[in-house]
């Protein structure tokens, strides 16, 4: 499916002025596997500031954080949970507000173009993100190569291509409540009569946590459609 988007709409006007400002990340929402374990995370933070990308550590408790960006093009934020959940992620364009509330149903996006600033930085910071967020109810439900491709080629104009949700059923998923990283991700507990867990999700990669077992659940489903899951052990924090 294609969204028509004019290309006007979607690139950062050149002539932007090249000073620096300040601009606030907040963690707006303890994350819910901090509110299930009754403890903070530290944090990573990956930022692309308009030029380069920086990465430094936040501590526990932090909740706000003040950055210095390039005001002429696009800064892109990620706020990844002990270095390795899934993130948290926010943009700040210019003229636009410089509190940027850092929310999960923007990590994975945030992710992607923080990826793609590592190669192409200039393709990155001229992008209009909020042009994108205003014609796109869900980010995650853009197809990540095929916007990229886009973008690096300046076709982006001519449409965004969205993915297809893919369904995928497990029987292996212990019994328990199985707490999301995500507010937009539903939860869901598995009773002792353990049925099959079913799942419904755009392709990217989902975090569930069972607290009392100590146990976590990846689920990943690719572009393909191509979907699997694994168990590991809850990392202390």
């Amino acid at each position: 499916m294609r969204l028509l988007l004019f290309i006007s709409f979607l690139v950062l006007s050149s002539c932007s002025f090249q000073h620096d400002v300040t601009v606030t990340l907040v963690v707006p929402e303890y994350h819910p596997f901090e509110i299930a374990a009754d403890s903070e995370f530290w944090y990573t933070l990956t930022c692309f500031d308009g030029r380069t990308i920086n990465e430094r550590h936040i501590p526990k408790g932090t909740r706000t954080l003040n950055v210095r960006v390039e005001a002429g093009g696009l800064s892109v934020f990620s706020l990844k949970p002990l270095g390795e959940f899934g993130s948290l992620g926010g943009f700040y364009e210019p003229g636009e507000s410089q509190e940027v509330h850092m929310l999960s149903e923007n990590g994975s996006f945030s992710d992607m173009l923080l990826s793609a600033a590592s190669y192409r930085p200039d393709s990155v910071r001229r992008l209009s993100i909020v042009k994108v967020m205003e014609e796109v109810d869900d980010l995650q439900s853009i197809d990540e190569p095929s916007f990229l491709e886009d973008v690096f080629n300046g076709t982006l104009g001519y449409g965004i291509t969205i993915s297809d949700k893919t369904g995928m059923s497990s029987d292996t998923i212990p019994e328990g409540m199985w707490v999301s990283e995500r507010y937009d991700v539903p939860s869901f507990e598995v009773p002792f009569s353990s049925r099959p867990v079913h799942f419904l999700l755009y392709p990217g990669v989902y975090r569930y946590a069972e607290f009392d077992k100590s146990l976590l659940l990846t689920v990943i489903i690719t572009e393909e459609g191509e979907t699997s899951e694994m168990f590991s052990e809850l990392p202390l924090w």
